[in-house]
């Protein structure tokens, strides 16, 4: 039996620098799995820089998984092509919620900044800020298996409550 802890809204901000897959371009779209629960964004036509700004929830559970990201490329004919892919640890998001630490803070204080280094894939630290009395942790990962491409993205969780 899963035991349900929270909901994590995953806002896909934008891809840059993704590889070519088709002729001269791609038509990426990115595929959110968390658990069993699967999401995806729509498909943005020959764009190796697109720009979804688009919001995906996800239930999760204890014990908490990573988060596992795959851009692909749209095929119509074919197999859909595989463009990068991560996996981003929700530990810190999920503690720092739990913590309670954005009671009594202003909108663009800062939590938590996580370094950018080998393991976690980021290309820039990641900040873990209160806005409108949440936390969002802001996240841009590069990807792996593939010769180029990063994905931005805004974290939020929140407890699910009985």
């Amino acid at each position: 039996m899963v035991d349900m802890q929270g909901i994590l809204k995953v806002r896909v901000v934008e891809g840059r620098n993704l590889a070519v897959r088709d002729v001269i371009s791609s038509d990426p779209y990115v595929k959110l799995k968390l658990g069993t629960h699967k999401v995806k964004t729509r498909v943005i036509k020959s764009n190796l820089n697109p720009r979804w700004n688009e919001q995906l929830t996800l239930a999760t559970a204890e014990p908490l998984e990573l988060l596992k990201l795959v851009v692909y490329d749209r095929d119509m004919l074919s197999a859909d092509d595989k463009m990068g892919e991560a996996e981003i640890d929700l530990s810190s998001l999920v503690a720092a919620v739990k913590s309670k630490r954005s009671q009594d803070c202003q909108n663009g204080v800062i939590i938590q900044s996580i370094p950018a280094d080998s393991q976690n894939c980021f290309t820039k630290d990641s900040t873990l800020k209160v806005k409108d009395g949440h936390i969002v942790q802001k996240v841009c990962i590069r990807l792996k298996n593939v010769e180029s491409g990063d994905i931005k993205l805004e974290l939020m969780w929140q407890p699910y409550t009985r």
